[in-house]
C-alpha cells in the first residue's frame, strides 16, 4: 500500500479535477441527476422518506448512508428539526444530525406555508401586502423574486398597474414579475381581486420548489465529496480521514467537537500521539488532554492545516508498520529493525512536522 504521506499529498495537489472526475462517474452522475430532477417535487416529510432513492442520496450527502436503514429514527431526526435546543438532532453529540435536520427542515417549510395559508386572505391593498413581511418575502421566494424583494416601491407600482411598466433590469426577472403579476392581480383600487384556491396552490408549489432549490446544489456537493473521500479510503483508510479532516478542520473551535466525532478523533489522537486507551478517561479530561496540544484557530490557516495533515500522515504510516516510505525515511531516519519499539514511536510522535 502506498503511504499515506505520499498518497495524501498527491490526492490534495489535484483536488478539483479528482472531484470532478468523481462527479462525472456514471453511478455518481446518475444517481445525482435523479435527486436534481425530483427533489423539487418533495413538499412533506412523508414525500421525501417515501422516495427511497432521494432519501438515501441525500443521507449519503450528509455522512449517514449507514444510518438510512433506520427510517423511523432518521425521520424523528428531521420531524423535530433544529429550531429547539431540545430536539432530537440538538440532542445528540454527532453533528451531523444536526447537519442534516438543518438542511432538509420540513417543519420550518410547513410553518412558514401555514402562517401564508391563514393570513393571505387578510390581504386587502397592494400596500398591506409588501408590507407585510412574511407574506410578501414568503410569496416573492415562491416565484423566484428574492434577489428584488427589498424593490418594494418597484414591485408595488406594477401590482398597481397590473403589469410591468419598468423593467428590473434582468429579462428573467422579468418574466417571473409578470408570472407573479398574473397571480396577484389588484384593482385600480389596489384591492385582491383574482386570488383563489387555484393560484394559492401555485405559491404554495412555487415556495417549495424554491426552497428544495436551495437544498440542491450544498446536497450534491457534499454527495461528491463524500463518494470522493470514500472511494479514496477504499485504497487507504487514512487518506480518507485525512480528506475528511482537511475538510471538517477550519469549523472546529473546540475539542468536545473532536470527541463527538470517531473519525475527526482518529484524525486527532494519531497526529499528536494521544494513546487510544484516553479514550476510556472522563470526557472533560480527553478534551483538556486535546485543548492543551491542540490550538484550533491555527487550523483556520490553510498552510497550518496542511502542516498538521502531514503530520497525521506520517504518524499514520509509523503505525501501520514498516515498510516506511521514502518520505518518511527521510523525516526520521531508517528503521534500526523492521519491528518498531516503543521508543522509536515516542521519539517520532515528538517530531514537529511545523506542527500545531
Amino acid at each position: 500500500m502506498t503511504s499515506t504521506m505520499i498518497a495524501f499529498q498527491a490526492v490534495a495537489r489535484n483536488l478539483p479535477a479528482s472531484i470532478a472526475r468523481t462527479a462525472a462517474a456514471p453511478n455518481v452522475a446518475t444517481e445525482t441527476a435523479y435527486f436534481e430532477k425530483n427533489i423539487g417535487k418533495v413538499k412533506t416529510l412523508d414525500d421525501f422518506m417515501a422516495d427511497d432513492r432521494l432519501y438515501r442520496y441525500a443521507a449519503d450527502a450528509y455522512g449517514l448512508g449507514d444510518m438510512a436503514y433506520a427510517k423511523a429514527f432518521m425521520r424523528r431526526v428531521l420531524e423535530e428539526g433544529t429550531s429547539s435546543p431540545d430536539s432530537f438532532a440538538n440532542r445528540m453529540s454527532d453533528p451531523r444530525y444536526r447537519e442534516f435536520a438543518a438542511a432538509f427542515d420540513f417543519s420550518k417549510a410547513d410553518a412558514e406555508t401555514k402562517i401564508f395559508q391563514d393570513n393571505i386572505r387578510t390581504v386587502t391593498t397592494v400596500t398591506f401586502f409588501t408590507h407585510s413581511g412574511k407574506l410578501f418575502d414568503y410569496a416573492m421566494k415562491a416565484f423566484g423574486l428574492e434577489s428584488v424583494t427589498g424593490k418594494i416601491d418597484e414591485i408595488g407600482r406594477a401590482m398597481h398597474d397590473g403589469k410591468l411598466t419598468e423593467s428590473f433590469g434582468d429579462p428573467e426577472i422579468d418574466a417571473k414579475v409578470r408570472e407573479f403579476l398574473k397571480v396577484y392581480d389588484f384593482n385600480k383600487n389596489g384591492q385582491l381581486t383574482t386570488f383563489d384556491r387555484t393560484l394559492q396552490q401555485k405559491t404554495t408549489d412555487g415556495y417549495y420548489k424554491a426552497v428544495r432549490a436551495e437544498q440542491t446544489q450544498p446536497t450534491v456537493e457534499r454527495y461528491v465529496r463524500q463518494q470522493f473521500e470514500e472511494n479514496e479510503g477504499a485504497t487507504n483508510e487514512n487518506v480518507r480521514l485525512a480528506l475528511y479532516f482537511s475538510r471538517k478542520g477550519p469549523g472546529l473551535k473546540n475539542a468536545f467537537q473532536v470527541l463527538a466525532d470517531p473519525a475527526l478523533l482518529q484524525v486527532v489522537q494519531t497526529a499528536l500521539g494521544i494513546p487510544k486507551e484516553s479514550s476510556a478517561m472522563p470526557i472533560d479530561k480527553q478534551a483538556e488532554v486535546i485543548s492543551k496540544r491542540l490550538d484550533f484557530k491555527k487550523l483556520q490557516n490553510p498552510e497550518e492545516l496542511q502542516k498538521f495533515l502531514t503530520r497525521f500522515s506520517a504518524m499514520a504510516d509509523v503505525q501501520a508498520g514498516p515498510p516506511l516510505s521514502a518520505a518518511l525515511t527521510i523525516l526520521v531516519g531508517p528503521p534500526a529493525s523492521a519491528a518498531m519499539n516503543t521508543d522509536l514511536l515516542m521519539s517520532i510522535q515528538s517530531l514537529r512536522l511545523g506542527g500545531i
